[in-house]
């Protein structure tokens, strides 16, 4: 999201791909914007997550980060204000699901012992993927015709597949 929005929304809105042009400054300016509008929604709904038990957490999952990748496919090929703007307030609605709720799947099942390593264990599993992409991105990006938009169109799919992947997991509480 932060390599590839100001680029996909300077296409977008503004019409142009040259970083040195005023258009293309003025969607980095709005890509702040943006920014201060999904911190904000994932605030918010971050508040509304307290809410979740064990009935209700892999739903909400599910449903945000759809959100989220709906969001990503709304700033990849919407060519509004307007349309940025939706497509931001669902992809804080995505964010703050991804970094919020799987660790409390993960410390719910957890017994009380060794929870630092599982957690660091965790924390891996969730950076070498992160790593990972951005290595792949290299290859990808011109796969997809130095599309900026596509990128952010990739990361939306993936994130949709991964809402459905969270009917797989097996949660049990040790609380």
């Amino acid at each position: 999201m932060w390599t590839y929005s100001t680029g996909a929304l300077s296409e977008n809105i503004w019409h142009v791909s040259d970083p040195a042009s005023a258009g293309y400054q003025a969607a980095g300016n709005w890509f702040g914007i943006l920014q201060a509008v999904y911190s904000i929604v994932a605030i918010v709904v971050g508040i509304l997550f307290q809410r979740l038990n064990n009935k209700t957490r892999k739903g909400a999952f599910f449903l945000s980060l759809l959100a989220g990748g709906i969001g990503f496919m709304v700033v990849a090929y919407g060519h509004t204000h307007l349309s940025s703007l939706i497509g931001f307030v669902l992809i804080g609605i995505g964010w703050i699901a991804l970094i919020s709720i799987p660790f409390t799947i993960l410390t719910n099942a957890l017994d009380g012992k060794h929870d630092g390593v599982y957690l660091g264990l965790f924390n891996c599993f969730i950076c070498i993927p992160q790593i990972v992409a951005s290595v792949a991105s290299f290859a990808i990006f011109p796969m997809v015709g130095k599309s900026m938009a596509h990128m952010l169109a990739i990361a939306g799919v993936f994130l949709m597949v991964g809402a459905c992947l969270i009917w797989i997991v097996k949660e049990e509480n040790h609380n």
